[in-house]
C-alpha cells in the first residue's frame, strides 16, 4: 500500500468534515424522527435523560480525554516506533474497557439513585420510564467508548474520513427502529423502550466497522495491561485533566439535564433536540478541524509554525461558524419545523414547542463561536502535553454557566409561550424571592397539558455565557504561557492581531450583516411552508455573509470562493468507491483529489 502522509496532512480537516458530515446529518434525522415519535413531553423528557447518561460517559471517557490525553502521545510515538504505538494503544484500550464496564454495571444496579442525581425533579410516570431506560441504553457504553478509542487510533494515521463516518451505523440502527415502531404500531413508552434496545445494537455496529480500519491502520496494535509503562502511565495521568478539561461541554450538557428536570414537562425534550442542530455546524467546522490540527500540532517542533497554524484556522472557521450563527437566529423557528415536523409528513410537534425549541436553539448559537476558538486554544495547550490549564478554565466555565443559567431558568419558566406569543414577562418581580425566584409546584412542572415555558432558554443563554468566558480565559493562558513550557509559542510567536485580535474580529462583520438582512427577510415570509421559508432566508444570508466577506478581502471568504470549481471538478473526476479523503479500495490515491500546484492547504477553511 503506498502511503501519501503529505495528502493525508492536506486533506484531514476535509475528510474530517466529509466523515462528521455524514454521520451528523444521519443524527439530524435520528433525533428528528426521536422528537416526532417520542414528542416534547413526558416520553421525550425520559427518553433524553436516559440518553444523557451513555452519552455523557461516552464523551467524558471516550474521545473528549483521548483527543487530550491518548492521541498526541500515540501520534508522536507512531512516527518512531510503531510497535511500542501499538502496545501503548493496546493498555490504553483495556484500561478504557475497564473503567466503562464498571461505570456500566454500576448504572445498571444503581439506575434508580442515579436518575434521581441527575433528574431532580422526574417524579411519578417520568421517573420511573427514565430508569428503565437507563439500564437498557447504558449496556452499549462499553462499547460506545471502545469506538472513541478506534476513532483516536484513526485520527492518529491520518484515517479522518472511518473515524467520523462510523456513528452513521449507530444512527441507522436507530431510525431502522423508529421506522418499524411507526410501521407496527408501536404506541406508549413501548416506543421508547424498542428504541433504547436500538442504541444498544448500534453501538456494537458502529464498532465492528471501525474495527477493520484500527488493525489495517496499525497491525502491531495488542491487547495488554502495561499500565505502568512510561508511555501508557503518562496517558493515565493525563487522563484525569483532560476528562474536566475537553469533556466540559458534556459535563455541562450532564448538568444542564439535572436543572432541566427541575423546570417543567417539555424542558429536557426542548434542549435535546436543540443541541442537536448547535451542535451540527460545532461538529462540521469545529472538530473537523481541531481533529485534524491536533494530529498535525502534536508532531510540529517550531513553536512559530503552530503559532501560524492556529491564527490561520482561528480567523477561517470563526468566518464560517458566525454564519451559521446568524442563520439559526434569524431562522431558527422555520428550521426547527422543517426539521421536526419532517417537513410537514408528520405535524406531531405543536406550533408553540417548535417556538420553545427555536428560542432555546437561538441561546445556544450566541455560543458557537467561542466555542470553536476555545477547541483551537485547547490544541495548542493538548499538544504541548498540558490538559491541566484547560481542565481549570473549564470548571470556570462550568461554574459561570450553571449560575447564570440557574439564575435564569426560575424567572423565565414564568414565562408561557400561547399561540406563538409570550406572557407572563409582567409576573416577575425581581425583588420577590416566592413569585420569582422560586421553583414552581410540582403539579405545575408536572402537567403536559399546559403550555411551554422558556425555563429552558434561560440555561442555554449561560452557556453561551460561560463559552466567551472560557475563550478569553484560553486565550490568555496560550498568550502568557512560559517560555521554559516546552512546544508553546511565546507572544511574539503570533503573527500580528490573529489570536482573537482585529483580524478575528473582521470576521464577525459578515455575520453581522447576514443577520440585519435575515431577520425582516424571515418575518417577511412568514406565509409560505417552513422548508420554503428556511431555505429562502438561509440561501440569501449565505449570500449576503459571502458577499461581505469578499468586500472585506477576508482571506476565508476568498478561498471558499476560488475552491468552488476545484472541489466541483475534483468530485466529478473522482474514481467510483473512492471516499472523500481520496483513497480508493485497494489504498491507492485518485487522481482528482491531489493537491493544486499552490501549495493551498484543503482543510485551511470550512
Amino acid at each position: 500500500m503506498r502511503r501519501r502522509p503529505g495528502l493525508r496532512r492536506r486533506q484531514g480537516a476535509a475528510a474530517a468534515a466529509a466523515g462528521i458530515g455524514v454521520s451528523r446529518l444521519s443524527g439530524l434525522a435520528r433525533t428528528a424522527l426521536v422528537t416526532n415519535v417520542l414528542g416534547i413531553g413526558t416520553i421525550g423528557d425520559a427518553f433524553a435523560a436516559a440518553m444523557r447518561i451513555p452519552n455523557f460517559l461516552q464523551n467524558l471517557l471516550g474521545e473528549g480525554a483521548l483527543s487530550g490525553a491518548f492521541v498526541p502521545a500515540y501520534s508522536s510515538l507512531s512516527e518512531r516506533d510503531e510497535r511500542a504505538a501499538g502496545r501503548l494503544a493496546g493498555a490504553v484500550a483495556t484500561f478504557l474497557l475497564a473503567i466503562t464496564a464498571a461505570a456500566a454495571l454500576i448504572s445498571i444496579f444503581a439506575a434508580r439513585p442515579l436518575v434521581r442525581l441527575i433528574a431532580w425533579g422526574f417524579v411519578g410516570e417520568r421517573f420511573e420510564l427514565t430508569v428503565t431506560l437507563v439500564r437498557i441504553t447504558v449496556c452499549g457504553t462499553a462499547l460506545a467508548v471502545l469506538s472513541a478509542w478506534c476513532l483516536g487510533v484513526l485520527n492518529s494515521h491520518r484515517r479522518f474520513f472511518l473515524s467520523y463516518v462510523a456513528p452513521v451505523v449507530w444512527n441507522a440502527t436507530q431510525i431502522a427502529v423508529l421506522v418499524g415502531v411507526i410501521l407496527w404500531g408501536v404506541a406508549g413508552t413501548s416506543r421508547a423502550t424498542a428504541l433504547a434496545w436500538g442504541v444498544t445494537a448500534g453501538a456494537a455496529g458502529q464498532v465492528l466497522v471501525q474495527l477493520r480500519g484500527v488493525w489495517r491502520a496499525n497491525p502491531r496494535i495488542t491487547l495488554n495491561f502495561r499500565w505502568r509503562e512510561h508511555e501508557a502511565a503518562g496517558v493515565i495521568k493525563r487522563f484525569g485533566p483532560a476528562v474536566a478539561g475537553r469533556g466540559v461541554l458534556q459535563i455541562s450538557a450532564f448538568l444542564d439535564l439535572a436543572l432541566a428536570s427541575l423546570l417543567s414537562v417539555g424542558a429536557a425534550a426542548a434542549m435535546a433536540a436543540a443541541q442537536t442542530l448547535y451542535l451540527l455546524p460545532l461538529s462540521l467546522i469545529g472538530t473537523s478541524i481541531a481533529a485534524a490540527e491536533l494530529t498535525e500540532l502534536s508532531r510540529a517542533r517550531d513553536t512559530a509554525v503552530i503559532a501560524e497554524r492556529t491564527s490561520q484556522r482561528l480567523c477561517a472557521t470563526v468566518f464560517g461558524i458566525s454564519g451559521v450563527a446568524a442563520i439559526y437566529l434569524a431562522a431558527g423557528s422555520p428550521l426547527s419545523d422543517a426539521i421536526f415536523n419532517l417537513a410537514g409528513l408528520r405535524t406531531a410537534i405543536a406550533d408553540d414547542d417548535i417556538a420553545l425549541i427555536a428560542l432555546v436553539l437561538g441561546a445556544y448559537s450566541l455560543g458557537l463561536v467561542p466555542l470553536v476558538a476555545s477547541r483551537l486554544c485547547q490544541n495548542v495547550l493538548f499538544a504541548a502535553r498540558d490538559t491541566r490549564t484547560a481542565a481549570v478554565i473549564a470548571a470556570i466555565r462550568l461554574a459561570v454557566s450553571l449560575i447564570i443559567g440557574a439564575a435564569l431558568m426560575l424567572p423565565l419558566d414564568r414565562v408561557l409561550i400561547i399561540d406563538g406569543a409570550l406572557t407572563g414577562f409582567g409576573d416577575i418581580d425581581l425583588f420577590s424571592r416566592e413569585s420569582t425566584w422560586s421553583l414552581l409546584d410540582t403539579k405545575i412542572r408536572s402537567d403536559p397539558a399546559l403550555p411551554a415555558r422558556l425555563g429552558a432558554v434561560g440555561l442555554a443563554f449561560g452557556a453561551a455565557v460561560g463559552a466567551w468566558v472560557e475563550m478569553g480565559l484560553l486565550r490568555r493562558a496560550v498568550l502568557a504561557r512560559r517560555t521554559a513550557r516546552g512546544g508553546l509559542p511565546r507572544r511574539a510567536d503570533w503573527p500580528a492581531q490573529r489570536l482573537f485580535g482585529g483580524t478575528g474580529a473582521r470576521h464577525l462583520v459578515p455575520a453581522a450583516v447576514a443577520l440585519a438582512a435575515g431577520i425582516p427577510a424571515s418575518l417577511a415570509l412568514d406565509v409560505l411552508p417552513a422548508v420554503l421559508r428556511f431555505a429562502a432566508v438561509a440561501a440569501l444570508m449565505a449570500a449576503v455573509h459571502v458577499g461581505c466577506g469578499l468586500a472585506l478581502k477576508l482571506p476565508a471568504a476568498g478561498a471558499l470562493i476560488s475552491q468552488l470549481p476545484r472541489l466541483m471538478l475534483n468530485w466529478r473526476r473522482r474514481p467510483v468507491g473512492s471516499s472523500p479523503d481520496g483513497t480508493v479500495p485497494d489504498g491507492t490515491v485518485g487522481e482528482a483529489t491531489r493537491p493544486s500546484s499552490d501549495g493551498d492547504e484543503g482543510g485551511s477553511q470550512p
